[in-house]
């Protein structure tokens, strides 16, 4: 006698995404979150710079180890000390002034990325991708303000375009928490299929032309294709993002206004960011239009204080600017560490220059904050020649502890050994 066949499982498609649900990672929520209940300790990364560095012997300490005392530009880090670690002697291994300070979070000056497997991606891109559809904003580049007197041309892309950064606190916060008018978002999604059916067009000219082109050429057509590819992802994800509504806070719409009116406002914007799960990589360029009036200098402008030829007076003023920067840096931590954020996120602080008056790129100043480390207060790298250690070095240790599984980035030998 046959045994009976097993009862038949008719499972439709919404009884089937309830049972797997319990095993997709939602992302946290603050609509749905229990009163005292902390965003999830995902990996989170800040990228914060400026264009002119810093006055170096008020930035490096001249000891090293946990008990460093602070210097003057640093004096705002001091409750926060075990939260922080400034590097010395670190830097990409080549000069160029001002012409070399947008390779800072890259390594790689944009010239020479064709020969280099990742191009000139900068870290926050390069960390972005590996987060890219699990927020509205996989990356979200911003600036205190315009780039006029200055710019840092902080983020690039694989395909080594220069990433724009929002200008203005009140379309930052627009793009985090003001949903579009229901007709505004649907010509934004008929814009995305348009622009996706232009891509598909290319894409199959492209195909055609393949087998006639020379091996050079080849080459070249690879590289527009990884063009294409990664424009097509992005918009898929910003399109799937559209009829998702954009979380609530308890915040009004800022103002715009100079950079030190806007910078605060910033830091405060990003920390409702990470903590509604908006994005979980960001930078913030302070720029050359810094008003120094707002910190109390005469209108010499940032860029001629950072031209100080060790003028005493002059020299002030920018440890004045620099103090300021800080503080607004350390003001952000503090909020972090309110929101049991800050063990989870990465905060690197620094610049392409070392020395605006010297125009110097090596040395650079290099902070990095929170992100879980066992921080050093000051880690002195090998200033000898034959045995200086990449700051890609760092940026790969950074890299990894986001989560990125990848031995390499820009020129990097290894991992920063004793800091992980």
């Amino acid at each position: 006698m046959s045994k009976p066949n097993p009862p038949r499982l008719l499972l439709n498609r919404r009884h089937f995404l309830r049972g797997v649900g319990a095993c997709l990672a939602l992302p946290f929520l603050e609509s749905f979150a229990r009163a005292g209940e902390k965003p999830r300790a995902v990996p989170r990364l800040i990228c914060v710079a400026n264009p002119f560095g810093m006055i170096n012997d008020a930035f490096f300490p001249a000891e090293t180890g946990f008990a460093a005392a602070l210097p003057e530009s640093l004096r705002g880090l001091e409750e926060l000390r075990g939260k922080f670690t400034i590097f010395s002697n670190l830097d990409h291994g080549f000069g160029g002034g001002h012409g070399a300070t947008h390779a800072f979070l890259s390594g790689v000056r944009s010239n020479e990325a064709a020969s280099m497997p990742n191009g000139n991606v900068t870290l926050d891109q390069f960390c972005g991708d590996r987060v890219a559809g699990q927020t509205r904003f996989p990356v979200l580049n911003t600036s205190a303000g315009s780039s006029d007197g200055g710019g840092v041309e902080l983020s690039w892309t694989r395909s080594g375009v220069m990433v724009p950064s929002i200008q203005k606190v009140s379309r930052v916060f627009q793009m985090l928490f003001v949903d579009d008018p229901a007709e505004q978002a649907g010509q934004r999604a008929a814009h995305y299929d348009q622009q996706g059916s232009i891509l598909d067009a290319v894409n199959e000219q492209a195909k055609a032309m393949n087998r006639r082109l020379s091996g050079s050429d080849r080459q070249k057509l690879d590289q527009y294709f990884t063009s294409v590819r990664e424009v097509e992802k992005s918009l898929q994800e910003e399109k799937a993002w559209l009829s998702r509504p954009r979380p609530k806070v308890d915040m009004k719409e800022p103002r715009n206004g100079t950079v030190t009116q806007q910078l605060p406002i910033l830091f405060d914007l990003l920390a409702l960011a990470l903590q509604t799960d908006s994005t979980r990589v960001a930078t913030v360029e302070i720029p050359g239009a810094f008003d120094v009036a707002g910190v109390g200098l005469e209108p010499k402008g940032y860029h001629g204080y950072s031209h100080h030829g060790k003028d005493p007076t002059l020299m002030a003023g920018m440890r004045k600017i620099e103090r300021y920067q800080i503080d607004q840096m350390a003001r952000f931590m503090k909020k972090l560490a309110d929101l049991d954020l800050l063990d989870s996120t990465q905060i690197l602080f620094g610049s392409g220059m070392s020395d605006g008056s010297a125009h110097t790129n090596r040395n650079l100043p290099v902070i990095v904050a929170g992100g879980g480390y066992a921080h050093q207060t000051h880690l002195a790298m090998p200033a000898e020649q034959g045995r200086r250690v990449p700051l890609c070095n760092l940026y790969l240790s950074m890299a990894q502890r986001f989560g990125v599984e990848v031995e390499s980035f820009g020129n990097s030998k290894g991992t920063i050994n004793g800091f992980a």
